[in-house]
Parts: structure tokens; C-alpha cells; sequence
């Protein structure tokens, strides 16, 4: 399960360095969506993020069916939103399935994987 995890998140930064955009599903009072950490103690949450709108579209039920799927702008993503998710200590969830699983990354490893995918797709 894992290894399909690994590969869910490297779908995610391919796409979305290709795409120039990612996902996520929001709601106006509530913010966006997240839940508890599966594997991190020291996460005090996870946001979840998709490379695909279709992806976000899945979890619209229960608890976020009132949240609407949103896109990000890379650019906004790598310069406003990880710095401050590394300060809190939220993780990143990349792709999350339909069950609530998927890999959760640290802030910093995503940005990081995101810039040198950027970089590589730039040479």
C-alpha cells in the first residue's frame, strides 16, 4: 500500500509542475479541507491536495460535501502557502485516495520536490 502511496505523490508533483496548478476542495466558513495525521505525530494536520480536479471531486461527501473544489496556482502554492504550512507543522497530503489515504509529506520535502521538478522541466 505504501509503494502506491509513494507513487500517488510522485504523479502529484509531475502533474502539477506540468499543469502549473493543483487542487483542493475549500469551504468558506470551514477552510480547507484536512484531517489528522495518519503517520506524523508531530503534524498538527494534514491538508489535502490532488493534482486533478476529478480526484477532489471524490471526497465531496459526508463531511466536505458543502466544499467546493478549488485550484491553486503553483506559483501562489510554492511562495505563500508552504513556508507557512512548515511553520505550523501541517503536512501535505498528495492524492489521497477516497479512504482518506495517501502519503503525507513535511512542507518543506514537497516544496523542495516541487522546485526540482520545476528546474528539471526548465533544462
Amino acid at each position: 500500500m505504501k509503494e502506491q502511496y509513494l507513487k500517488n505523490a510522485e504523479r502529484f508533483v509531475e502533474q502539477v509542475t506540468a499543469q502549473q496548478q493543483l487542487f483542493g476542495l475549500y469551504e468558506e466558513t470551514q477552510g480547507w479541507a484536512n484531517c489528522h495525521a495518519h503517520d506524523n505525530k508531530d503534524a498538527t494536520a494534514v491538508y489535502l491536495f490532488w493534482s486533478k480536479a476529478e480526484s477532489a471531486e471524490k471526497l465531496r461527501n459526508e463531511e466536505w460535501a458543502d466544499y467546493q473544489v478549488q485550484a491553486i496556482s503553483l506559483s501562489l502554492f510554492l511562495e505563500s502557502w508552504l513556508d507557512g504550512m512548515q511553520k505550523q507543522q501541517v503536512f501535505a497530503g498528495l492524492n489521497w485516495d477516497e479512504n482518506l489515504y495517501g502519503l503525507e509529506i513535511e512542507a518543506m520535502v514537497l516544496k523542495n520536490s516541487l522546485f526540482e521538478k520545476t528546474q528539471e522541466l526548465e533544462d
